[in-house]
Order: structure tokens, then sequence, then C-alpha cells
């Protein structure tokens, strides 16, 4: 019997087994001629074709019919069905699972997950709270039965929520959970992109925003900036265009002043949810946008496994009968029960790369190269473009990047080349 923990975000959808494998999967999906691609693959093709583009189905999970049903794609629990077997099958489709679920999922949503589990043919050993689990692995090493206060603060691709949750006697409970609707990462990004678009304009005379393709790569390369702005007040923002190479420095107050509106509606829902007594963690998603926690409070930023980790020592208090399964809002932390055998800590290998649905062994060297409008993949040379094993850790060998600079890669990682993307999977 093998356990794996899903925590649902359609931010980042967080995965780990007691392999040790863990890895973020974004809630996007996109319509091929072959079927539906999910995560990674779907969020890196997401401006390319918007009309085939699908991000909002986790927030409205529901079996009402689409507007423009297709033979693929009847209601949003298809789609929700398509990532749940992609992800079911990255974990090495364990026997059992653990669903971490976030606090704006309502009871038929609930019951629509346990249904597309029980269609994919494995257990679901309990539903948590992932507020709770993720704070009850944050207190773990504190002991003390003193009675404490929490607010949670996560957010979502479309919407952020803070959790009111108490610690008491060592059981930690949620109390309340608070929903700002219409406010994620995509309502930030947009604002963020549009931004640094102008300057390019105002720069260069170039809009990467009026193709497809630019904005597309504009979108790519987003997250990669904000993480330097995470370290940084400033950064460089470089884009390619027909006709050459552009780059403009980027200011974290500038994009922060651009999204005044937005985080003094987080202001108003954060002053009339927090107390003075209050511990203030967020969740790593909140890295995903620089200085926003910080116009708030000084928060605790969990580690991005928090909940998976908090729903794997707590398993036995979280599982469930089958027949009157609900969703656990409450932990005693005092007594968690980490399984000796779980390594999630050990982080493993990736074997194979998946692309266009095909799994390829990397091996001890995996050679790849665009030609035309798909990828080619060899054991022997036939590009300067490599996949190698170094002394058990894999690097990308890019003849667009330094060579001397070494690009270490881990599981679940997207590779994009081109408009063509692959992803880095185990199987064993």
């Amino acid at each position: 019997m093998s356990l794996a923990i899903i925590e649902i975000n359609d931010s980042g959808h967080c995965c780990g087994n007691e392999m040790g494998e863990i890895f973020i999967s974004p809630g996007y999906a996109f319509l091929t001629n072959d079927g539906i691609e999910t995560g990674d693959i779907a969020l890196k093709k997401s401006f390319l074709s918007p009309q085939k583009s699908f991000n909002q189905f986790w927030r409205q999970l529901s079996l009402s019919p689409v507007s423009h049903p297709t033979n693929k794609v009847r209601h949003n629990a298809d789609l929700a069905f398509q990532q749940l077997t992609d992800l079911y099958n990255q974990l090495n489709k364990p026997s059992e699972i653990i669903f971490a679920i976030p606090g704006t999922f309502d009871r038929q949503q609930l019951s629509i997950i346990l249904g597309l589990a029980k269609a994919l043919s494995f257990k679901v050993l309990g539903l948590v709270d992932s507020a709770v689990a993720a704070v009850s692995h944050f207190e773990s090493k504190d002991k003390v039965s003193d009675t404490k206060h929490f607010v949670h603060l996560d957010i979502q691709l479309h919407q952020t929520v803070f959790t009111q949750l108490q610690k008491n006697q060592g059981i930690i409970k949620r109390t309340c959970v608070d929903i700002v609707t219409n406010l994620g990462i995509t309502t930030f990004y947009d604002d963020w992109a549009r931004h640094i678009a102008d300057k390019f304009i105002k720069e260069y005379r170039f809009d990467p925003l009026h193709t497809a393709e630019g904005e597309q790569q504009l979108y790519n390369l987003l997250p990669k900036w904000l993480e330097k702005l995470n370290l940084s007040s400033e950064t460089l923002a470089v884009l390619d265009s027909p006709q050459g190479t552009y780059q403009l420095a980027i200011h974290l107050d500038e994009l922060l002043k651009e999204s005044t509106k937005k985080i003094n509606q987080l202001k108003k829902k954060f002053a009339s949810t927090v107390k003075s007594r209050d511990i203030l963690v967020a969740s790593h998603r909140l890295l995903l946008l620089p200085g926003i926690s910080e116009q708030l409070a000084k928060f605790h930023i969990l580690k991005k496994d928090a909940a998976v980790f908090g729903s794997l020592e707590n398993s036995q208090e979280i599982m469930q009968d089958q027949e009157n399964m609900h969703l656990v809002i409450s932990l005693n932390n005092l007594i968690p029960n980490t399984p000796e055998t779980s390594n999630l800590t050990s982080m493993k290998l990736p074997t194979h790369i998946l692309y266009r649905h095909e799994a390829i062994e990397i091996g001890n060297i995996l050679y790849f190269d665009l030609q035309g409008d798909s990828l080619r993949f060899a054991q022997s040379q036939i590009s300067k473009k490599s996949i190698f094993l170094v002394e058990n850790n894999l690097y990308i060998n890019d003849e667009d990047r330094n060579k001397k600079e070494k690009i270490q890669l881990h599981l679940g990682e997207v590779i994009t080349v081109g408009s063509e993307s692959f992803q880095l999977i185990r199987v064993t």
C-alpha cells in the first residue's frame, strides 16, 4: 500500500508521496488534437491559443455544462479529472491518497472530487483542510499547550484566502474562512505584465502583448523576474522580438504601485480579520507575489510542502470511514504519527521526460532539438542541447545558456524550447 498527498490549489497543486517525490502543478488545462494537457505544459501554451486554455475549472468545479461544450469537455469536472489523472500518474499511481483542500470548496465540490477519485480507482484515505495541515506542521515542534491564535494567508489563481485557526491543548482547529474573491495571482500578473509591456513600448516601441507569441514569452518569464524581486528591489527583464533582443529594468515599487487598489482590498480584509494576538503565517505561494505580504504585516512564510508534511504526519487522524467522508478541520498536534517508512525529504531524480503523452528515458544523457514544430530526442548527439546525469544530480546543457553555469533540474520541472515543452517525471 502506498500513500500520497495532493494539496489542491490551482496556483500550484503540491503533491508528495512516500517515495520522497514532491512536485507542483498549476491548475491549467489546454485542449489539443490528442486530448487535454494539464499543469506546466498547459500553462506554457495558455496565451498561444486562449480559446483552448482553461484555468478556472477548480474554482468553478461543478457538473454544470460549460458555455461551449465539446466532445472532450462537457463541464469543469472533466478538466479536473484529467489533471487528477496526470497527478495520479506522476505520483506513480498510489493506492491511497489524502487530499488537503482549502476552505473555499463547498460540500458539493468535495463530493465531485471524491467522485473523480473513485473513477481513478484509488482509495481516498481522507480530506483535511490545507491550512490546518500546514499550520499543524509549522507547530509540530512546539508542544506547549497554551492557547494560540493563527491567521493563515494563501492565494489561488483567482482568489485570496484568510483562514483563522486556534490551538488549544494541542488541538489546532479552523474557526473561520474569509475569501477575497476575484483577487488572485492572475489579477496581479495581468497588472504587472501590462506595466512591463508599457515600459517596452515607451523604451523601444515594442509591445510584447501585441502577438500571442510575445504575450506567452512575457508571461513565461514573469515568474522568474518576480522570483528575483523577492531578493532585490529591481531586476532586468529581457525579451526577444523579431527586431532583436530588448532589455530594461523593472522595479518592485513600480509593480506594487500598479496594484495599489488590489493591495488596498487585501489590507481592508486583513484589518477586519487579524487581531493583535494572532500569529501570522502564509503559504509559500505568497513568494510568487513579491512585496505583497509585506504590505500587510510580517508573516512566517511556510515551506512549499508544509501541508503535505502536515497531512502525512497526521494521516491516522485524518483517515475516515469511506461511507461518511468529510473535511477534517481540526488536528491534535500533540500526537503526530509520522510513518517510519515515509521519506519525503529525500528527493528522487527524474528518470524520463514526458512529451506529448510519451515518456522517454533520460539515461546518462538525453539530447534534444527543435525541428519544425516538434522536438526530437536521442541518446546519441543530435545537437548541443542535452540533459545529463553527473554525481546523482541532473543538469541541462543548453547552447543558449552560459555553458560554465550548471543548471540543476528537479522532478516536475518543465523545459520550454521555442513553442514546445516537456516535463521531467519519474517512472518506476
